[in-house]
């Protein structure tokens, strides 16, 4: 699917909790807004950028932007539709963190892909490197489609190929270590960890044990 671009300057707003990372590092001299809610967008904009904003927007405001709201989701849809892509890449033992850029629909990560972006994942990567790296992956996502945006004047989209599949959302007590394992083979469940709002832990005598960890040189 070709979107044809008409005019020559385009106004775009970002919404989410990367939003102003993303739009403070844009390469382009293009008017941005960043926004604070879905109830910001209107008929003016020409495109809107999901960075981190986890609600469910409806049908009626997905169609005001002129050339629709686009998302960037961190998996290599249709694989990994859903929540916590960082910990299910992990889990999955994915050599990348994929971040597609697609435009969205009423499903759930089910548009058309706009621009696809790998950012590789090392084995002692933490939470908080693939975090940092998704940040700037999502930039660098942006900024590549932007440019060809403005550089060719259209959007190309495919469809998702493949078959989908849809990941859980986490909760806390997901970090609960399996104590029957040790600790190399524990290393997957505990660097997807949160040191800071997710905490791996495990229960020992009816207490509950907290494990903050970090990656440094071997001395």
């Amino acid at each position: 699917m070709i979107i044809k671009i008409e005019q020559s300057n385009l106004k775009l707003g970002f919404l989410g909790l990367r939003a102003k990372f993303v739009s403070d590092n844009c390469n382009e001299n293009i008017e941005k807004h960043i926004l604070k809610s879905e109830l910001d967008i209107d008929e003016t904009f020409d495109m809107i950028f999901l960075l981190g904003h986890y609600k469910m927007i409806s049908e009626d405001i997905i169609l005001k932007p002129k050339y629709g709201i686009y998302c960037l989701h961190e998996s290599p849809l249709p694989e990994g539709r859903g929540h916590a892509p960082i910990q299910w890449a992990i889990l999955n033992k994915r050599p990348n963190l994929t971040i597609s850029l697609f435009k969205i629909d009423i499903g759930v990560d089910t548009g058309l892909i706009a621009h696809q972006h790998n950012v590789s994942i090392d084995e002692l990567d933490t939470y908080e490197v693939i975090d940092k790296n998704r940040k700037k992956g999502q930039s660098d996502c942006f900024n590549i489609f932007i440019k060809d945006v403005l550089d060719s004047r259209v959007i190309k989209l495919t469809k998702q190929t493949g078959k989908g599949d849809y990941h859980n959302k986490r909760s806390p007590e997901d970090s609960e270590l399996d104590t029957d394992k040790n600790l190399p083979e524990l290393w997957d469940s505990i660097r997807m960890c949160d040191n800071k709002n997710f905490p791996a832990f495990f229960k020992l005598k009816n207490k509950k044990i907290i494990l903050r960890y970090e990656v440094v040189d071997d001395c």
